[in-house]
Parts: structure tokens; C-alpha cells; sequence
């Protein structure tokens, strides 16, 4: 039984726009999470990156220790992860897997040396907030006189770019940073023009601010409140798989993949959209022992698969010879070919009717 939606984060917020069954099934999944998950080389640095800025806001500590707290935040951070039982040295696999690892350990590093605070302001780290059916945790809230900057710090690229011109910041972000205002603003006497919405980036020192009107954070209340009542309406007729809105930017990185229908369906119709991503039919090609590596159709077109472990090739092998498909996921897609690439991180499992 699938539980409807009570409430949201603004982190989230965007999410839910673009799939709306992703968010339902994560809501329902995250309470029974547990302490320990696996590993996700996309979120892992940012979870450790912000937990080094809570540190240092709260200590306010001599950045010659940035190192050893790194390190300690570091080792924290791995200890709630679950690994291949193959991986020896957690540590090193976490460093060699995570994009960007140490330039991006060095720019947090630049972040915190160069930061402006609002001056004479109060400082509060990640400061839980919460209205009606809105929570979240912002990143650094700063209160100084009547004036409020809540910022948010992202290690991914904040702008969006065509033909290598900027055409505006992240839509994903601006809706966090405007629901969070409409927190601040529906929680705190505070005007809304007294409230900046900051937006740091920590790969390159980006950086975009803004602040919102009365009506803009009237508007952006009943957004969410009609985007939750809406989903839970669907929810309640049981109906849920009308709530798949399956593409490469959301499926690449869901845990949901196995079980989703109309993401299968996606891969079925469109392949070439799926880098990642294959939906095996039937294994037509004994494996190649030399290349470790099969070809298969898909959709009357050949992609090969290369650096596939034997052991995985013969179990998947005897469930596609009972006539099951077998979803593949995370694969690494060769530039300018039809040639995709097993690694560590590569997954696969019948998907049944």
C-alpha cells in the first residue's frame, strides 16, 4: 500500500514536479531506510561537503584543521554507507568513484576562507524549518538586524548554458530557494524583500542571489499545495503509474528502476535515450572470452557491452534464455559509439510483466 503525501522539502520540490511517482515511492521508502544505504557516487560528496560546512560554522575553527576535519567528516560520512563486500579499502573507492572529489574538496576549502557573513549577523547551520506541509534544512540562515539570508551551497554547476552562453540558473534550484523563502516568510516577522535567497556553488564560486514578493510566496504556498492534493487524489483511485513521467535525467539516478513500468516501457520505445541504461531482450552472441563483451539487438540496432565478469554474463544468460527481459543499469556510455561499458557500479535484475 503506497502512502499519500503529508509533506515536502524544498530540496525536493523539483523533483516532484518532473516524476511525481519517483517522489511518492522515495516518500514511502525513506522511513524505512535505516541507518545504513548504499553507496551513491552523485550524492556522497555533497552529503560530506555539507556536513563540513556545519562544522566549521558552528566551530568556527582555524582553517589550518581543515584537513583533519575533512578526514573525520570523511570517515562519519563512510561508516553509514554499505559497499560491495569487494571493496577493501573504502576510503580510496570513495575518492576514485565520486566526480570531482578533491577539486571539489579544495573549493570548499576557497568557500570557507572567502565567505562574507552579513555583518554583525547571527549564524545558524543547518537550521531545521518548517510550515504547514513544507520542511527542510537550510544550508546557512543568517539573521542580522530585520534582514535574513538563508544559502543554499550546491557542488554541482549552477547555470544552465547554450552554446557555451549562460541562459539563467538551475530552475531546480530557484523553486528550493523560493520555498524556502515562503517558509521564512509565512514563520518569521519579516517583510518579504528583507529575505535574500542565496545560491553558492562550490565547484567553480558561483554564485546567484535574489529575494521574492508577498505574492510570489502566496503563490508559491498554493503550488504546493495543489501539487500534493493532486497527487494524493491519484494515489487514493490506486492508479499510481500515471504519476511516471520516465527521462534520462531522473531514471539514470532512481531507485525505482526495477519495479517501474512505464520506465521500462520508455526504454523499449526510445533506446537511444538510455546511455546508461539497457533493456535486454535476447542474448543472440555467445560471450566473448577475449573481449569479455556481448553484442546485442535492441530495437534493430547493435550495442555492444563490453568488461562484463563472467559469472554476471552466465547468470543473466540463464534468465533471458527462460524468456524474461533483464534490465541493465549503470552502464558507462563510450563516447561517439554504440559501445557501452560495465563497471563496479553496474546493476542488473529480471523485470517480470
Amino acid at each position: 500500500m503506497i502512502n499519500k503525501i503529508e509533506k515536502i522539502s524544498p530540496s525536493m520540490l523539483a523533483a516532484f514536479e518532473k516524476c511525481k511517482l519517483k517522489f511518492v515511492l522515495d516518500s514511502n521508502a525513506r522511513g524505512g531506510r535505516g541507518y545504513n544505504y548504499d553507496f551513491n557516487p552523485n550524492s556522497f560528496l555533497g552529503t560530506l561537503i555539507h556536513k563540513v560546512l556545519e562544522t566549521y560554522f558552528k566551530e568556527f575553527y582555524d582553517l589550518k584543521l581543515f584537513d583533519s576535519k575533512w578526514q573525520a567528516a570523511l570517515i562519519e560520512n563512510s561508516q553509514k554507507v554499505q559497499f560491495d563486500s569487494e571493496v577493501i579499502d573504502v576510503l580510496e573507492y570513495i575518492k576514485y568513484w565520486v566526480p570531482g572529489y578533491y577539486p571539489k574538496k579544495i573549493n570548499t576549502l576557497k568557500i570557507l576562507s572567502s565567505y562574507p557573513l552579513l555583518a554583525h549577523g547571527i549564524v545558524y547551520p543547518e537550521k531545521k524549518v518548517h510550515f504547514k506541509n513544507v520542511y527542510g534544512v537550510i544550508d546557512l540562515f543568517e539573521v542580522s538586524g530585520d534582514k535574513i539570508r538563508v544559502t543554499d551551497f550546491k557542488t554541482g554547476v549552477l547555470f544552465n548554458t547554450e552554446d557555451g552562453l549562460n541562459i539563467g540558473v538551475k530552475e531546480a534550484y530557484i523553486e528550493q530557494l523560493k520555498t524556502y523563502g515562503y517558509i521564512i516568510y509565512r514563520t518569521e516577522e519579516v517583510q518579504a524583500e528583507d529575505i535574500e535567497l542565496v545560491i553558492k556553488g562550490l565547484g567553480n564560486n558561483e554564485i546567484y542571489s535574489f529575494s521574492c514578493t508577498h505574492e510570489e510566496y502566496v503563490a508559491q504556498g498554493l503550488k504546493i499545495d495543489n501539487l500534493i492534493n493532486e497527487t494524493n487524489k491519484v494515489i487514493g483511485s490506486g492508479n499510481t503509474t500515471i504519476l511516471a513521467t520516465p527521462e534520462s535525467g531522473i531514471c539514470n539516478f532512481c531507485n525505482h528502476q526495477f519495479e517501474c513500468a512505464p520506465f521500462r516501457l520508455a526504454i523499449g520505445t526510445q533506446p537511444e535515450k538510455w546511455e546508461k541504461i539497457v533493456l535486454l531482450k535476447i542474448i543472440n552472441v555467445k560471450f566473448d572470452f577475449s573481449e569479455r563483451s556481448i553484442n546485442i539487438i535492441v530495437n534493430n540496432r547493435t550495442t555492444s557491452i563490453h568488461n562484463i565478469p563472467e559469472k554476471d554474463f552466465v547468470a543473466i544468460k540463464k534468465i533471458n534464455e527462460l524468456g524474461i527481459e533483464v534490465l541493465i543499469t549503470q552502464l558507462y556510455q563510450v563516447h561517439n559509439s554504440n559501445v557501452k561499458k560495465w563497471s563496479k557500479l553496474t546493476k542488473y535484475k529480471e523485470v517480470l510483466a
